[in-house]
């Protein structure tokens, strides 16, 4: 098939779903959802296509830009229509990115390689363990899964390259892949350990429901260190690399040597990086948090001359940050517009169906989340914050904790099927450039996810009814 074919149908597939945009917000098939509610899931369904789809130049500005004009053909004030570019987490991101991606093309990244892994013969094995060490002591710093793969991704490229891994091979995803997903899975266990606890409770009912799931968060989420350590390893059998890692530390030594002194850059980012491993520490016992301390880091490397005007331009994505702004306004588009309260009674009516049993409705919640986020591009956060208002009915009716429900739509969060779905993919590959993952090898370990997911989701049924969850 000819990449013109390939356009060609994308395009019309895309034609097709504004085909269907266009007729709902006609023609209002839905009587309990008001003509500003429908013209919003029409232009909802238009901008996802976009980004499904991706015709054209494939763009993830097209799906924002669209979403934004059915927002406003709908009579919905852009400042409701753009939250997410005001919030927190971009505004975390953003500087992020630039300390992120600074920390490889200076240099720094592959200097603080060969200085840690010198005195090593080095094997997967060991990297891989080093990632988890390293990724739940940095979670010990900050909360923010962001701020965590954004800093150790790019040396995780800086690894691959001292170990002479050619891009595109297995050995290099792997180191990669289970870079980033150690930077962000173990940490879910406990409450502040990642975004996933404050937001995801937050969800939930104020009063008895919400204080149940904060006082039980890590007895309930515990499973997540030990499904970590289980999805690298069953993910070093699935990308095992063709042979065996061949670089000593004698070879390791002569490249450091041979690194040189540091230039100005360097030494530039290096100090920032000091200064922000400092304060995201400090920040544990002061009145400081991880925003104030990126967007210092940003402003230090600007005044410093570490980031020129051409560099504003060309480090990382503005693309990716265009998408994240719009994933982040989802849940107040959502609400504003009233498909939230519409879809409402319909998640509770399935809870009620499926609450019966507690592992048909674990296992059948998972199965139908999994098909959510196919279309759920806030990385789930909408389906979870909707579901949450079905909790105290799930508690008092079948005393289903509202943990149970929230460990689900966690693991649903996760997946990383396709860029749009997941907006994690598109910040690690901002970073690290065309060093980092190939694309089928994150296909693959994509589809490990979600069957290691519903493994540790069946058997942590038993381990939550022994510990009381259940």
């Amino acid at each position: 098939m000819t990449m013109e074919k390939v356009v060609n149908k994308r395009l019309i597939f895309t034609l097709i779903a504004f085909l269907i945009a266009v007729l709902i917000g006609a023609i209002r098939p839905f009587s309990d959802l008001d003509e500003t509610g429908h013209i919003m899931l029409g232009g909802l369904i238009a901008s996802i296509a976009t980004w499904i789809f991706r015709p054209a130049a494939g763009s993830m500005l097209m799906g924002a830009a669209v979403l934004i004009l059915g927002g406003l053909i709908a009579g919905i004030p852009i400042a409701d229509l753009t939250t997410g570019y005001s919030s927190g987490p971009i505004w975390l991101f953003i500087p992020a990115m630039f300390v992120g991606t600074l920390i490889r093309t200076s240099g720094l990244g592959r200097r603080i390689v060969l200085a840690l892994f010198k005195s090593f013969n080095l094997s997967y094995g060991k990297i891989i363990a080093g990632w988890f060490v390293v990724s739940v002591l940095f979670a010990l710093i900050t909360p923010s899964a962001t701020v965590r793969f954004l800093m150790l991704t790019p040396i995780a490229v800086s690894v691959a390259d001292a170990c002479r891994l050619e891009k595109g091979s297995k050995g290099r995803s792997l180191i990669v892949i289970s870079c980033w997903v150690l930077a962000v899975f173990p940490a879910i266990a406990w409450l502040n350990g990642s975004l996933f606890g404050p937001v995801f409770t937050g969800f939930l009912p104020a009063g008895e429901i919400r204080e149940m799931a904060i006082d039980n968060w890590f007895l309930a989420m515990a499973p997540w260190l030990v499904f970590s350590a289980i999805f690298v390893v069953a993910l070093y059998f699935v990308l095992k690399p063709e042979s065996k890692l061949t670089i000593t530390k004698e070879q390791m030594t002569q490249m450091y040597k041979s690194l040189g002194p540091m230039d100005r850059k360097e030494k530039c980012v290096f100090v920032v990086f000091l200064l922000v491993l400092l304060f995201l520490i400090l920040g544990t016992f002061l009145p400081i948090t991880p925003n104030q301390v990126l967007i210092g880091a940003l402003a230090l490397l600007l005044i410093m001359g570490a980031i020129s005007i051409p560099d504003i331009s060309n480090i990382g994505s503005w693309d990716v940050i265009v998408f994240f702004g719009t994933m982040l306004s989802f849940t107040h588009i959502f609400h504003v517009s009233g498909l939230s309260e519409w879809l409402t009674p319909m998640l509770a009516s399935l809870a009620s169906n499926i609450a019966g049993n507690i592992t048909i409705f674990i296992m059948v919640l998972f199965a139908v989340t999994v098909l959510i986020r196919f279309v759920d591009i806030s990385q789930g956060w909408i389906s979870a914050s909707i579901f949450a208002m079905a909790t105290p009915l799930l508690f008092h009716t079948y005393g289903i904790h509202p943990l149970i429900p929230i460990a689900v739509f966690v693991s649903g969060s996760n997946l990383f099927f396709f860029r749009y779905a997941q907006a994690w993919i598109g910040q690690v590959e901002s970073v690290t450039g065309d060093g980092g993952w190939n694309p089928s090898h994150l296909s693959k370990a994509s589809i490990l996810y979600v069957i290691v997911a519903a493994i540790q989701l069946f058997v942590s049924r038993f381990y939550w009814d022994i510990v009381g969850i259940i």
